[in-house]
């Protein structure tokens, strides 16, 4: 396995597996969407899906990450950001996923999106782009949007599995969200360079960044 790998940025935080209670930390609000846990991997979905990308009700989960109330007073000066968000499309459905940043919580920037995807393909969402909209505050959130349609969706189950976030590999443990900020320092005031992207890792999806830790025993 890869090492888990520290970046060194003011405040870092990451996960794979989307069911541990640690991995809900940031996570503030959820709409239409569950937890599915599979053989090998779990991931958020959607509980009911469409029969088209238009009458869909899309899965919503929302981050906040304040980090005022966190002992930051500085604003944000660099965001790295790597979420798995993939998508698949299958005889009874097929995924579309968004990806959005605010500072407010209100005012949403597109960030990523995944769409289109051929039958029996998948792809992850990505590139991340417009982080450096969201610089120069102390507040950050994130809003991934999970639609999944077609003949099957509106069963949901099994059937809305092709929008998916965080899907996270058992067998591998692998790194399924990871985000680091850095803040402006005291001497260098109103001087906010441009964010950088984490490197892509794993299986080189663009807007996926992908470790995996390394095992006790290995340790």
């Amino acid at each position: 396995m890869l090492p888990f790998v520290t970046y060194g940025y003011d405040f870092e935080y990451s996960y794979g597996d989307p069911n541990l209670s640690a991995s809900k930390t940031y996570i503030v609000s959820t709409s239409n969407a569950e937890i599915r846990d599979e053989t090998n991997y779990r991931y958020w979905k959607p509980i009911i899906g469409g029969t088209t990308f238009e009458t869909t009700t899309p899965a919503e989960v929302i981050y906040h990450f304040d980090f005022a109330s966190m002992g930051y007073a500085d604003p944000i000066s660099e965001i790295s950001l790597g979420i798995f968000m993939p998508i698949f499309h299958w005889n009874y459905s097929q995924g579309h996923n968004i990806l959005y940043g605010s500072n407010d919580g209100s005012t949403w920037i597109n960030l990523a999106e995944a769409s289109g995807v051929e039958y029996a393909g998948y792809a992850n969402i990505g590139p991340i782009t417009g982080l450096d909209s969201l610089l120069g505050t102390s507040d950050l959130w994130l809003k991934a949007e999970l639609y999944s349609y077609g003949s099957g969706a509106p069963l949901g189950g099994a059937l809305t599995n092709t929008a998916q976030l965080t899907r996270y590999d058992v067998q591998n443990d692998s790194t399924t969200f990871s985000i680091g900020v850095n803040f402006v320092d005291d001497g260098d005031e109103g001087e906010i360079p441009a964010p950088a992207t984490l490197a892509l890792l794993g299986i080189g999806l663009a807007g996926l960044f992908y470790r995996r830790r390394q095992s006790a025993e290995a340790a």
